[in-house]
């Protein structure tokens, strides 16, 4: 979205010629195959967790840190290795993004009319909130490395984010 933003705004003219179905296609494609490839390594990870006792997952969804808590197992090697990967991709693509977003800064800031700059940042604007709340709150949820975070605070930042 934010590839599709810097081209349709710093370089409108060739956006036809760049955006190309092909191109949306590879980077869809993309998107996918690195999502699903980095869930099949989270759920490897979470199937040689052992269970017993209560079985009710008091969250919204079956997240990680409810089940964490709930595991019989040594739980301290996968809150690292999980928060670690989770870390890198959601960290790895807010740095790609805000790049994005700092080129398209640029050249609105460049822009010599002032309407020019106004309708560029009204198109941004949206997405940038979008971005704040869920990256915001993937980095809350995701990026601790222990379980220090209590339940009821990782439920409320879940909810934000679910919505």
């Amino acid at each position: 979205m934010s590839f599709d933003r810097y081209v349709a705004i710093c370089q409108p003219l060739h956006y036809a010629a760049i955006m190309k179905q092909q191109l949306c296609s590879y980077l869809v494609g993309a998107g996918w195959v690195i999502g699903f490839t980095l869930s099949s390594y989270r759920l490897v990870l979470l199937s040689k967790l052992t269970f017993c006792g209560p079985n009710k997952i008091q969250h919204f969804f079956c997240d990680n840190s409810p089940l964490f808590k709930l595991s019989c197992s040594d739980t301290n090697l996968l809150w690292k290795a999980d928060s670690i990967l989770l870390s890198f991709v959601v960290l790895g693509s807010l740095c790609l993004i805000l790049v994005s977003y700092v080129c398209i800064f640029h050249c609105i800031l460049h822009m010599p009319s002032a309407s020019g700059r106004k309708k560029a940042f009204a198109t941004c604007s949206s997405h940038l909130t979008a971005l704040a709340i869920a990256y915001g709150s993937c980095i809350v949820l995701y990026a601790q490395p222990t379980e220090e975070v209590s339940l009821e605070t990782n439920t409320v930042v879940a909810l934000l984010n679910t919505v």
